[in-house]
C-alpha cells in the first residue's frame, strides 16, 4: 500500500520489474507485447501511486532508484505468490485439490458410498474427503450452515413432492420398504406378504428419523385400514433387526438398511406397491458448479444401478 493509501497495481508491478530484468522500456514492451508509450504511462501511474521516483535518466536509457530496485524486488515474489494462487484455482477448479465435506444418512454410507466414493477417489485423487453419518435432521442444517458441501439424505416433507427450499436437489434412488420378519414366523415361507395379513401383529418401529424414514411406513399402514400394536422403537434400523430376530415384532425396513442381514431373520416383498423412501443428493446452488460435488453426484449415480439390483433380488 502507498503513503496515501492507495494499493499498488499488481500489473504496474509486473510492468516495473520486467523494465529492471530487461533493462529498458523497449525490451520491456517486446517482452510483455506492449507498446514502448503504454509501458512509459504504466510506470508514471506507478510511480504516482508509489509517491516516489522508481526511475532516474542514465544517458540515453532509464536506471531504478533505489526504490524502483526495492519494489522490483518485492514485485518478484508478489508476482511469484500470484502465478503460485492462480495454478492453485486452477488445480481447486479442476477438482485436484480441497476437500469435500459431506454428512450422509447411516444406511446410505454402507449402500452407496463404498462404490460411489472408489469412483471418485480414481477422479479426484488429491482431494480430502470428510465423510459423516447424519440423519436429515442434521445433514440439513449442517449444508445450509457450511459445515457440509453436499448430502446425501432422504427427502423431508412428502415422499413425492420435492421442496422448494433454495437448494438443489439430485434424485439419486427410490428405496423400498420390506418385510422383516422372524425366522420361524408363520408367514416366513411366502416370497410376499401382504399387509392385511400383518393386522394382528406386533410391531418394532424406528426412532432415529421418524419424520422422514417412518413417514412412509405410516403411510402404509394408513392405506392398509389399521391402527399397528407398536411396542418397540428401535434407536436405529440394525436395532430393529435384532428386536424382530428376538420375535418382539415384525417391521418394515428400507432395502438399503438390510445391507448387512442377521441369520436369524427373513426379508420378504411387501405385495402391491411397495412404500419407499426417497433419496436425494442436496447441495447449496454456489456448488452446483463445483467440480468436486458435481462429480460425486455423478459417482453416487453411478452406484444406483447396482443398489437397484440388489435391492430387487
Amino acid at each position: 500500500m502507498a503513503h496515501d493509501g492507495t494499493v499498488l497495481d499488481v500489473r504496474r508491478l509486473r510492468v516495473l520489474k520486467t523494465v529492471v530484468d530487461t533493462g529498458s522500456v523497449t525490451a520491456a514492451a517486446q517482452a510483455l507485447s506492449y507498446t514502448p508509450s503504454a509501458v512509459s504511462q504504466q510506470l508514471s501511474a506507478l510511480e504516482r501511486e508509489a509517491g516516489t521516483p522508481l526511475f532516474e535518466k542514465a544517458g540515453r536509457g532509464l536506471r531504478p532508484t533505489a526504490a524502483g530496485t526495492l519494489l522490483a524486488e518485492h514485485a518478484g515474489g508478489v508476482l511469484s505468490r500470484l502465478e503460485e494462487a492462480e495454478q492453485a484455482l486452477v488445480t481447486l477448479r479442476a477438482g485436484q485439490a480441497g476437500q469435500l465435506s459431506m454428512v450422509v444418512l447411516p444406511s446410505a454410507l454402507s449402500g452407496l458410498l463404498p462404490g460411489a466414493v472408489g469412483q471418485f477417489r480414481r477422479q479426484c485423487p488429491q482431494v480430502a474427503l470428510d465423510l459423516r453419518p447424519g440423519e436429515a435432521d442434521d445433514a440439513f442444517p449442517a449444508l445450509r450452515s457450511g459445515a457440509a458441501d453436499l448430502i446425501v439424505a432422504v427427502q423431508p416433507g412428502s415422499v413425492r413432492e420435492i421442496p422448494d427450499d433454495g437448494l438443489v436437489y439430485t434424485h439419486l434412488l427410490d428405496d423400498c420398504y420390506k418385510v422383516v420378519l422372524p425366522k420361524q414366523h408363520r408367514l416366513a415361507a411366502r416370497r410376499q406378504v401382504d399387509m392385511a395379513d400383518l393386522v394382528d401383529e406386533d410391531w418394532v418401529t424406528t426412532a432415529s428419523c421418524p419424520g422422514y424414514c417412518q413417514l412412509p411406513v405410516q403411510e402404509a399402514w394408513a392405506a392398509a385400514g389399521f391402527t399397528p400394536r407398536t411396542g418397540m422403537d428401535a434407536d436405529d434400523f440394525p436395532a430393529a433387526q435384532g428386536y424382530v430376530a428376538a420375535g418382539l415384532g415384525v417391521a418394515l425396513i428400507p432395502r438399503m438398511a438390510l445391507s448387512s442381514l442377521r441369520e436369524d431373520i427373513v426379508v420378504r416383498r411387501l405385495r402391491g406397491e411397495e412404500p419407499f423412501r426417497r433419496l436425494f443428493a442436496v447441495t447449496r446452488p454456489t456448488l452446483t458448479g463445483d467440480i468436486r460435488v458435481s462429480r460425486m453426484i455423478e459417482a453416487l449415480k453411478s452406484v444406483v444401478p447396482a443398489q437397484l439390483a440388489t435391492a430387487s433380488a
